[in-house]
Order: C-alpha cells, then structure tokens, then sequence
C-alpha cells in the first residue's frame, strides 16, 4: 500500500510540476536554454567577477554555466520544485519567488527565456531597477526598448545594455 500512496504522490509532483506556472499565475511553460547560447553570450560580455541574474532558472542549467566562467550566479524561480532542485544542484543563491517582484538593482548581467509577452513586462522592470551598463541576455526573442549590442542569429540570443 506505502508504493501505492509514493506513486500516487510521484504522479502528482510531476503533474503539478508541469502546471504550476499555470496553477501560480505567473511564468510560463517549462523549456531549457540553450547551454551554447548561454555559454556565447557570457563569454562575449566576460562575466567572471559579475552578478548573474537568471530569471526563471529552472534546474540551473544557465547558473552552472555562469558559476564556471566566474560569476557570482543568482537564480529566481517560482516552481516549488524546480526552486529545491535548483537550490541542490548549484549550490548557489536561488531565490524561490516571483521574477517581476525580485530587486535586481545589484545586477550586472540579467539572463533570461521567456515569452514575447513577459518580455515586454520585463523591459519596464529593467528600465526602472537596472544600473546603466547592465547587460540583459535574452535566449531566443528580443526584448523591446532595450538598447542591442550584439545577436548571434543562429543561437536566437540577444545581449542588451542598459
């Protein structure tokens, strides 16, 4: 009966796991950065010594990469679960809550994939917190009315400067 009721709870971790952007309200769908995106866009701004925001960070594939190449890597997340694998994993400061109410004006790198629409939400969060010379990554869309100082087109990564 004890494998019965572990089951029943695996089927609802992974299920909830799935739905809780959708169950919380905020965020959007689970996918993962792309490491050779990541990897590019850090190695262009030189991040060793920086403060690297990854918004959403999921697992902490991106805060792993930053961690490596000498950043000071802190992630954000929302999901409950995501947020304690990503706390075991990295070892590194992961704040478990809501990107759009996290200060993030000690920022030097902001590193995010999110949807069109949150970026658009998000550009007026960075205009308002972010220090001039902040960079903001974005993997995959663009981020409106921030300033662009680099595109590797086939990576769909965006480096921004505040």
């Amino acid at each position: 009966m004890t494998w019965l009721v572990a089951l029943v709870a695996a089927a609802l971790a992974a299920v909830l796991h799935f739905l809780w952007p959708y169950v919380a309200r905020r965020g959007g769908a689970y996918s993962t950065s792309s490491a050779e995106a990541a990897e590019w866009a850090f190695r262009r701004i030189g991040v060793a010594g920086k403060r690297v925001y990854d918004l959403g960070c999921g697992y902490g594939r991106v805060l792993l990469i930053a961690r490596r190449l000498g950043a000071v890597p802190i992630g954000v997340e929302l999901d409950p679960l995501r947020w304690l694998i990503c706390r075991i994993r990295c070892r590194c400061r992961v704040i478990y809550g809501d990107m759009f109410k996290t200060p993030l004006s000690d920022a030097d790198v902001v590193y995010i994939f999110q949807w069109p629409s949150v970026n658009a939400e998000l550009a007026k969060k960075f205009r308002n917190e972010l220090r001039p010379g902040t960079y903001v990554v974005s993997y995959m869309w663009e981020v409106p009315g921030l300033r662009l100082v680099a595109h590797e087109r086939r990576l769909r990564v965006y480096i921004y400067e505040t």
